[in-house]
């Protein structure tokens, strides 16, 4: 069955805040992968609140992997962008966890409950009060390809130099060039860096439906297979594709798979996706 989900996780996921990288900030903290299919960098930059105390002036995150991450992170840069350093130290995932599910105790799925650690965990290292690790290293970032050892924020520097296609990242990183199985990632950092925001679901649909949109249609997108429309069925939901790219690495099998996997780190872990004749 397609679950009620929480109002406020609802729009958290499908128009998330403070995404992105903060430019020279104070200090930036990193936890997990994009291998490892959950990763969170969190920068930050302090600021003063025009009465001698020190704010959190900008926060900023990045996820990759799992959409999982998505409603966590978005809440927990919402709520320490404009507070102080101690306000911020409090967060964790149990907090988390509460605000999006609006106090009401609906379920989330496992996925976001791991995000929420995973948000709370990057945010600490990036605040200097972790009890492991080391802020984050923001001359390579998240690491995407494991053959080579490349990071995002090497990808992207690619990108912007005029890299538009694996091959080309390759030449310029290294990335891609060993098992390739960081393609489609590569793929979706091309997208992220180089197209516009698909426009937000609108607000009419099913909140299933609207997630779905949210998170599948960028992916779909980067890999060549366009989301055209979602629809909430009684137990599946039904995507309808549209025409594939010439460098789709995609095939419609595929797509479902991957609607169904951020569906199930989203929405619930039994969820059925089904194609749209």
């Amino acid at each position: 069955m397609i679950p009620d989900l929480p109002t406020t996780y609802v729009e958290h996921v499908v128009t998330p805040r403070g995404f992105g990288d903060v430019d020279d900030p104070n200090a930036a903290g990193e936890f997990g992968s994009m291998v490892g299919g959950f990763g969170v960098r969190v920068s930050l930059r302090y600021g003063s609140d025009g009465s001698n105390r020190t704010v959190i002036e900008q926060a900023r995150a990045r996820v990759f992997g799992s959409a999982g991450l998505l409603g966590p992170v978005s809440w927990l840069m919402d709520a320490v962008e404009g507070s102080t350093y101690e306000r911020a130290c409090e967060h964790d995932a149990d907090q988390v966890l509460a605000a999006l599910c609006d106090g009401n105790g609906h379920a989330l799925p496992p996925a976001v409950h791991r995000g929420a650690d995973f948000a709370v965990k990057a945010l600490r290292r990036a605040l200097g009060i972790a009890v492991h690790g080391l802020p984050a290293d923001l001359e390579s970032g998240i690491l995407v390809c494991r053959c080579i050892g490349v990071g995002d924020r090497a990808i992207r520097a690619a990108i912007r130099g005029g890299a538009r296609d694996p091959e080309s990242i390759g030449a310029a990183t290294g990335a891609c060039t060993g098992c390739r199985s960081c393609r489609p990632d590569l793929m979706a950092l091309i997208d992220e860096e180089t197209r516009e925001a698909l426009p937000a679901p609108d607000e009419a649909l099913h909140p299933v439906a609207r997630i779905c949109l949210a998170t599948a249609g960028p992916v779909l997108r980067a890999l060549g297979l366009p989301l055209e429309a979602a629809v909430v069925e009684e137990d599946a939901i039904g995507i309808r594709l549209g025409a594939p790219r010439p460098d789709a690495c995609l095939s419609p099998p595929g797509a479902v798979a991957v609607t169904r996997q951020l569906l199930r780190d989203t929405v619930a872990e039994d969820v059925r996706v089904e194609l749209l004749v």
